[in-house]
């Protein structure tokens, strides 16, 4: 029992460290995965280089067990030396698709198939030499089947001269006799040749190119064993065939260009280098070279088409919902007479800032989405003007007409005594409730039933600013012979209620024809200003977590796919087909996605730090970071270029003059700048990358971690002087972005926002 107990034991303990050792192998299995997608993501290629030294060892061991061997013929004898050991395991199968030539029918014997299928054929070799299998795989030859009969239905589908040849150039080999055959160097075809599989999935060596074709050929006699050749289709033209290397020459790169495709994109040349007229050192370009450029993945430009039709849909529906602003590059003044809370017509005049793109307006841009820092953070200089708002409302009271039209909330000074009363509470003259401050109004404590004013929840008696909206009333009937002189601010109809207008939270207390005027939002169902959040309507988009904390920084992300107007959207779309998806056949969507927004996203942060009240649109830094990838690719060939500082001054100075370019009104230097450097790091670090030595390696890894670190601090020290401590006033910031040749040059797209209180200012 004893012995029988132990053996349970020992048998049971492989099993636990075959489990233990399933699960370190899917580990390290995984982790090799992770670790070559990294490397191949970064261009390293370090696995390859692994797998060349496992390879140069693994040859030392082969010399060593059989002696001297060349290097290059190592795996071919190994090959064929597993297949010679294991070629009694193969049965013989007849194929009934075969054709034996009856003057050799010893062929017979010496014919071998797999027993996989009819079609796996082993290729013929000369007498002795070791057999090798044709093909690895069913699949594979399966597949290379089907891709063949398509391309031949295709061909025969085609009208044109260049897809109509009477006879095919990789058959003419078989439809000589054996004398012609042998006067041309080739070796007798095996009878497999012509089978009707072979036929299919095996290409057959083509004729010489000397040879002159005729079609007396075509009706020389079958010898048993040989079939017709193919019959030329009707619109073949058979007469001018006879003419010396017919398709026998080089295809036009034309052609084939128009067949198969353009050209892959070439690591150092791209659009660009062609533009400058680039050229390449021949004496760098060795092997080694030529094998990692074309290693390089040839990407089809999914983002770059992906991003262009977002924006130009974004572009199409902000016109169609909005419309457009004023043409121009100045100010466009209206004047026009509307009724004011007074109850008189009063002329008023409104200034509103153009736009020279032919797109939206200012505060409609804002709306979608638009850059702007007031709508991203709580900012001082916005609030500030706000509060003065406030403190001019708090001393506010209703005035009231004497002859019963209406009353409305304003000031002292702006209430006529002649003909009207102005009603307000203070320490002289409080409320039947003892409140300090109103009246307001259409709402009082008094009568407000939701919320009621009742201990502990008691309303403000000394700010009506802090006064909640009443949205429950049981106010007096109108008619004022049963009304009290003290309740006369509940009785009468308002003639104005609150109206946000302009892009710094403004409010007035005034009619809606004169809001409309100023294409402003009105609030029907509200009393005083400091009930509405004009800024968070302003902004738009989401609402505020907290309505008096803007938090809406996504708009980091979002103003990269608007534009300000119809030539902004032309411009972008024509450096995105032209350069950018140039670049992405390079790199791939994944790197093009991440140097893209991540340069768009640094350059509107660094815009929205620097010139906070400027409301900017559109990928300005994601382009610049684009152009730095140019810049990098440039100096990453410098080894393999003619003229190597004449072609980098060439991409400095074509970015050098869009910077200029960038001092004109409305475009952002800023987000240039930020754009560019982020970019340049990023690319730095994923662009894809050819190495000249292992120096060039160890350099790359270096500039992998200093590009991502780069790139990480530049970020985070954004987003320091954006939130936490932010720059509200920077006067010499403008003139990087804008440089004032007339007084007004640079007046539009820029925000005042050292102004006073605006709650009676257009009343």
């Amino acid at each position: 029992m004893d012995r029988q107990f132990s053996r349970m034991t020992t048998a049971s303990a492989p099993g636990t460290r075959t489990s233990s050792t399933t699960g370190e192998g899917k580990f390290n299995k995984a982790s090799r995965k992770l670790k070559k997608s990294l490397t191949g993501f970064f261009g390293l290629d370090l696995d390859d280089e692994h797998e060349d030294k496992k390879q140069r060892w693994n040859n030392r061991r082969m010399r060593l067990y059989k002696g001297k061997v060349k290097d290059d013929y190592l795996l071919k004898a190994e090959s064929d030396d597993l297949f010679l050991e294991n070629s009694h395991q193969f049965k013989y199968i007849h194929d009934p698709l075969r054709r034996v030539h009856r003057d050799r029918p010893s062929e017979m014997s010496s014919r071998r198939t797999t027993p996989l299928s009819s079609s796996s054929t082993y290729a013929r070799s000369r007498p002795g030499g070791p057999k090798r299998l044709r093909k690895d795989s069913v699949m594979q030859m399966t597949w290379k089947g089907l891709r063949t009969i398509a391309a031949s239905r295709k061909k025969l589908r085609g009208k044109s001269y260049k897809h109509s040849a009477s006879f095919d150039p990789a058959r003419m080999g078989e439809e000589f006799g054996d004398d012609l055959s042998a006067s041309y160097g080739y070796a007798p075809q095996h009878e497999d040749a012509i089978s009707l599989v072979d036929d299919v999935f095996y290409d057959e060596p083509i004729a010489p190119p000397s040879h002159k074709m005729s079609r007396e050929y075509e009706n020389l006699p079958a010898g048993g064993w040989r079939r017709q050749p193919p019959q030329g289709l009707p619109s073949t033209p058979y007469d001018e065939l006879d003419m010396p290397e017919f398709c026998m020459r080089r295809i036009n790169p034309q052609i084939m260009n128009n067949e198969v495709g353009p050209e892959t994109r070439q690591v150092g040349m791209g659009f660009v280098g062609r533009l400058f007229n680039r050229s390449f050192r021949s004496d760098r370009m060795n092997s080694n070279i030529k094998s990692q450029i074309a290693n390089v993945d040839d990407h089809r430009p999914y983002f770059t088409f992906w991003v262009t039709f977002v924006q130009l849909l974004v572009f199409i529906v902000s016109i169609a919902v909005y419309g457009i602003a004023p043409i121009g590059v100045s100010e466009r003044v209206y004047e026009e007479s509307v009724m004011m809370p007074n109850l008189a017509f009063e002329k008023v005049r409104f200034s509103e800032a153009e736009n020279l793109w032919i797109g939206p307006k200012q505060a409609d841009l804002i709306h979608l989405g638009a850059k702007y820092s007031p709508c991203m953070r709580k900012d001082e200089n916005i609030y500030n003007g706000i509060a003065k708002d406030l403190v001019e409302e708090k001393t506010s009271g209703c005035c009231i007409r004497n002859d019963g039209s209406g009353c409305v909330q304003s000031v002292r000074s702006k209430c006529s005594t002649t003909i009207s009363e102005f009603k307000k509470y203070n320490s002289t003259n409080p409320s039947s409730l003892g409140f300090l401050t109103g009246a307001v109004c259409g709402q009082d404590p008094k009568y407000c039933r939701n919320p009621a004013s009742v201990a502990p929840f008691e309303w403000n008696k000394n700010d009506i600013t802090n006064w909640p909206f009443c949205e429950d009333t049981n106010a007096p009937l109108t008619n004022t012979s049963f009304v009290s002189g003290e309740d006369r601010h509940m009785t009468c109809e308002l003639s104005g209620r609150p109206c946000c207008h302009g892009i710094q939270g403004e409010c007035m207390i005034t009619t809606r024809e004169h809001c409309n005027f100023m294409q402003g939002y009105y609030h029907e169902d509200k009393f005083l200003c400091s009930q509405v959040k004009c800024l968070k309507q302003i902004c738009g988009m989401i609402p505020f977590t907290d309505d008096n904390i803007p938090d809406q920084f996504y708009r980091l992300w979002t103003s990269i796919f608007l534009h300000g107007g119809l030539f902004h959207l032309l411009i972008t779309i024509g450096f995105q087909m032209l350069i950018m998806r140039d670049v992405e056949k390079l790199t791939g969507c994944i790197r093009m996605t991440i140097i893209y927004v991540g340069s768009g996203i640094a350059g509107n942060l660094a815009s929205s730090t620097f010139l906070p009240y400027h409301v900017e649109v559109g990928p300005a830094g994601a382009q610049f970071g684009i152009l730095a990838c140019l810049l990098v690719e440039a100096i990453q060939s410098i080894q393999m270029l003619k003229r190597p500082c004449l072609e980098v001054t060439k991409v400095l100075l074509f970015i050098g003059f869009l910077f200029l370019l960038g001092l004109l009104p409305w475009i952002d230097n800023w987000a240039h700048l930020t754009g560019f450097v982020f970019g340049f790091l990023l690319a730095f670090a994923i662009l894809p990358y050819i190495h000249f030595g292992s120096f060039d390696k160890t350099r790359k890894c270096v500039m992998i971690l200093f590009g991502l670190g780069g790139a990480t601090i530049l970020f985070v020290m954004l987003i320091i002087l954006f939130y936490i401590s932010p720059i509200y006033n920077c006067p010499g910031c403008q003139y990087f972005n804008c440089i004032p040749i007339t007084e007004n040059f640079c007046k539009n797209m820029e925000v005042q926002i050292d102004r006073e209180s605006t709650y009676t200012a257009y009343l």
